[in-house]
């Protein structure tokens, strides 16, 4: 454990050994307190995962193959039911710590992180994005999960908050496995979310271990800003959900190294989290920056579909401007009270 009983052990399902490798690489600058990375991976990219991480800078890396925790037992083929399953069978039979970091192998830091981010007074602290309850999109095994995962928790009087948030979260191992055969007593289904799930249903059973919700601190999540609206915005952009894609030419990090930059880690961060933030006010106004790709400007008959749009928001904003002076002056009023002991 690190400083204050903290989670020191983070946990991984990857079949991608470069991505993984870089990601440890930001993990072993900003995070140099964790003491172990424990990695489960399938048998056909053992040898390549070795290969990667196997010399990493963390004390130490522990790859576990996943045959041999399965049992002759088939993964699910959706996506969001595999990576559950993984979890769980890591929880219950891989050398995971009593208390430990669940991660992706994608999610990287952009700066220092304390272990009181994760674990404060001796209680957990997880982040969320979203209320599951008014999460609409159906368009992926991701959201299947989301949804499946609320119905569960509604029935059993738990929150339903979603916390996957595509940065790690400290999760209680008793407490996981728990929420798991809770869900397993009301479906045969395991299209479930192994963030939300584990994460609400801990609150109900023990809400002694866990601090008051924060919000999420990830950048790239969504990929591109205004995907889908906020229902809270990040924090603080203190990970990075990382897309591969981003990165190449034409894209939004450009001319950025994907690993770690280590002469200069904190500007390369910074440069990207400058890059986000410029798209994300230009795009919130339907503009977009030219030469940079995008979901929305792929075809002429978008770019004058979003000229057409600008002019129309032009409009709204010069008519409902004393509306728009109006809830600013309220929210200014809010801050000062929020702001008074």
């Amino acid at each position: 454990m690190a400083s204050g009983g903290a989670p020191d052990q983070i946990a991984y399902l990857s079949n991608r050994p470069e991505v993984l490798a870089e990601t440890l690489g930001y993990v072993r600058h900003f995070m140099p307190w964790v003491r172990q990375a424990v990695v489960l991976c399938p048998t056909t990219s053992l040898q390549a995962m070795r290969r990667s991480i196997g010399e990493a800078d963390i004390p130490e890396v522990v790859i576990v193959d996943e045959d041999s925790l399965l049992s002759g037992r088939d993964k699910p083929v959706s996506h969001t039911a595999r990576n559950a399953f993984l979890r769980k069978v890591l929880a219950e039979r891989g050398p995971l710590d009593d208390v430990f970091l669940q991660s992706d192998d994608d999610y990287r830091p952009l700066k220092p992180v304390a272990p009181s981010l994760f674990f404060e007074d001796g209680r957990i602290l997880s982040y969320a994005f979203y209320d599951l309850a008014l999460w609409r999109r159906n368009e992926s095994t991701y959201d299947a999960g989301q949804h499946a995962s609320y119905l569960a928790l509604s029935y059993l009087g738990a929150g339903h908050l979603c916390f996957a948030s595509h940065m790690p979260q400290a999760l209680d191992k008793q407490l996981f496995l728990e929420a798991f055969e809770a869900a397993a007593r009301l479906t045969d289904s395991t299209e479930l979310c192994e963030w939300s799930l584990p994460l609400n249903h801990g609150r109900l059973v023990a809400p002694e271990r866990f601090g008051e919700v924060r919000t999420f601190r990830t950048m790239c999540w969504p990929q591109y800003p205004h995907e889908w609206p906020y229902w809270q915005r990040p924090e603080d952009l203190t990970f990075e959900n990382f897309y591969p894609e981003l990165y190449r030419p034409g894209h939004l990090f450009e001319g950025i190294a994907t690993a770690l930059d280590t002469t200069a880690p904190e500007k390369q961060a910074f440069e990207k989290i400058t890059r986000w933030h410029r798209f994300d006010l230009e795009a919130g106004r339907l503009r977009f920056p030219p030469g940079v790709a995008n979901p929305w400007v792929t075809s002429p008959g978008r770019r004058a579909f979003f000229g057409a749009a600008r002019r129309a928001r032009k409009l709204y904003e010069y008519v409902a401007l004393e509306e728009r002076t109006q809830l600013a002056e309220l929210a200014g009023q809010i801050a000062k009270l929020e702001q008074k002991p």
